[in-house]
């Protein structure tokens, strides 16, 4: 019966660290599993506290951690849905297709005490015995309780797997990472080293992030960058906007500038958004959406204002946020700009009103746009209309 047994460890694995190795491990030995497969989430509808890790990187850091364990696998399946990923879907779509299988799926403490918000937690439980670790460090009275509840309210087999406790989550990884703290002993030598190349989970010092983006950039393109952070430094502190979120926004505006057209759209495709016809005919700006990407994954920025400042500063757009102006305006009038022909004016108007300081680069830019028979893209036609319509500012 023993190469009928089959393990399934699903999980965000955002990421995964040496608890899913070891439950894993154990769940092997001690049901007489044939395999464990991996099958990390696509879209996971219950993670909406935090900005998960792109579904490339997840799955990149899964090989490395599995690939010295012959008796694992991984599966894409729930990576390659559309749309979010439930439990009670997958279970049921693996014991059609393998009918003569018997799933085993191996879940850590923490989902035992979730599994009543899952979606339809009795369709789990009839498809597969569950087998649950004690990770995390509850008391087996507590385990032995919910599962004597979960069983006597939705039926099924759930078991016990008996590992040491690793008091370890993925969430406690993140934010040691995110402050710049050591977290290799949570996590396989090859992920960790992974994590490290990539910058993943980095929230750190600004100064470090300084010294990255410098490395990435050319030298006339990083003192412009750098123009940028004391301009957005300076209008952030007048405006009243976050003047950590404005460094971080305009230290990356242009991080994906040195990129070719090629990689530009390879970015794009990769981070799940595909470049439209217009963004293809105005491919001068594409470096905007590829640098918001780049955000995300590369330097795992989760705040949603941060990325969009980076992804229209610029073409802009009707209504932007504060911090969308701030860097807007700031890419625009930097120290090192000197070819404008209004900039002077438009400098001032910087610190008399941000709205009209908008509309002023939005109009400059589709004039010289039209007047160079370039590509003019519709969101800056937008936004001069929305700015303008907003200050009565006729020019």
């Amino acid at each position: 019966m023993a190469d009928k047994r089959v393990g399934i460890m699903g999980g965000t694995f955002d990421p995964i660290h040496l608890a899913h190795l070891r439950l894993a491990k154990c769940a092997y030995e001690q049901y007489d599993l044939k395999t464990v497969v991996f099958l990390p989430a696509g879209d996971p509808p219950h993670k909406t506290d935090h900005l998960v890790a792109p579904a490339y990187r997840r799955l990149e850091m899964l090989k490395l951690c599995i690939r010295d364990y012959p008796q694992f696998q991984i599966s894409e399946y729930e990576l390659e849905k559309q749309g979010y990923s439930y439990t009670a879907e997958t279970l049921e779509y693996f014991t059609q297709v393998y009918p003569e299988m018997e799933f085993y799926f191996i879940i850590g403490a923490d989902s035992l005490f979730e599994l009543d918000s899952w979606y339809a937690p009795e369709r789990c439980l009839a498809k597969a015995t569950f087998l649950v670790g004690n990770r995390l460090g509850r008391s087996e009275e507590e385990i032995d309780r919910q599962i004597q509840y979960l069983t006597q309210r939705y039926g099924g087999i759930i078991e016990k797997v008996n590992m040491p406790g690793m008091e370890i989550s993925s969430s406690d990884i993140r934010e040691l990472l995110s402050k710049g703290q050591d977290a290799s002993h949570y996590l396989h030598p090859a992920v960790n080293e992974y994590i490290k190349q990539n910058h993943l989970y980095y929230q750190g010092p600004v100064e470090n992030l300084t010294m990255i983006v410098k490395k990435r950039l050319p030298a006339g393109r990083f003192l412009h960058t750098l123009g940028v952070v004391e301009t957005a430094q300076n209008l952030a502190s007048k405006y009243g906007a976050d003047v950590d979120k404005a460094k971080v926004a305009s230290l990356l505006h242009d991080i994906a500038k040195p990129l070719s057209v090629d990689e530009l759209i390879a970015v794009c495709e990769k981070g799940g958004e595909p470049v439209t016809e217009e963004e293809l005919a105005g491919v001068k700006v594409l470096h905007a959406k590829a640098g918001a990407i780049m955000a995300r994954d590369e330097f795992h920025v989760a705040d949603k204002e941060i990325l969009d400042a980076i992804r229209y500063h610029t073409t802009g757009r009707p209504g932007m946020s504060l911090l969308e102006k701030i860097i807007f305006i700031a890419d625009f009038i930097e120290p090192g700009r000197s070819k404008a022909p209004n900039l002077d004016r438009i400098r001032k108007e910087a610190g008399l009103d941000l709205n009209r300081c908008v509309c002023m680069i939005a109009r400059d830019t589709l004039q010289y746009l039209r007047e160079s028979g370039a590509h003019v893209d519709s969101r800056t036609e937008e936004t001069y209309e929305y700015y303008k319509s907003i200050t009565n500012l006729h020019l």
